[in-house]
């Protein structure tokens, strides 16, 4: 497998996964953690990495990122920084939400194309086979892509929760 076509999600062959893991340039960052935070954000994108390397069939691949579990997964991340916040009133619980959803639109919209490519994958014929490959692997490369640049944004909003002590 040559590795620089495999950085390209567009060059790909059937089957194969692109490199995607370059792109979350947040995950793991000195800079600020984000802590457990940061953990189950991106937990299960990488999850389903770890399932698709394993697939042993394309289909077994495209369904490893199942975009309705991401979906609950980024809620589940979602509510987890509204219930952290420490303003408890219901208007500023809302402002929270409306802010944070804001900043993961673009995460949320991937997911959301990234379903609808999953499908015309799914059910391509021979002769279109790995042009609707190419274009769910192009729009994984994306979701992984709009992941990182919604944790950048969030960042500020984790940087002001209160920590937590460890016991």
């Amino acid at each position: 497998m040559d590795d620089d076509r495999v950085r390209d999600a567009s060059q790909v062959e059937y089957g194969e996964l692109p490199e995607l893991t370059r792109a979350l340039r947040a995950l793991g960052s000195a800079r600020r953690s984000g802590g457990n935070l940061q953990s189950q954000f991106f937990l299960p994108l990488l999850d389903a990495r770890r399932k698709a390397e394993h697939a042993r069939t394309a289909a077994g691949r495209v369904h490893a990122f199942d975009a309705t579990d991401l979906n609950r997964a980024l809620e589940r991340a979602i509510e987890r920084i509204i219930t952290g916040w420490p303003d408890n009133r219901p208007s500023a619980r809302r402002a929270l939400r409306a802010e944070v959803m804001e900043r993961v639109a673009d995460y949320a919209r991937a997911l959301s194309a990234l379903s609808e490519r999953a499908a015309a994958a799914l059910d391509a014929g021979e002769s279109t086979r790995l042009t609707s490959w190419r274009a769910w692997t192009i729009q994984l490369a994306a979701t992984f892509d709009a992941a990182d640049r919604s944790w950048m944004s969030l960042r500020s909003v984790i940087d002001a929760l209160p920590v937590t002590p460890r016991h």
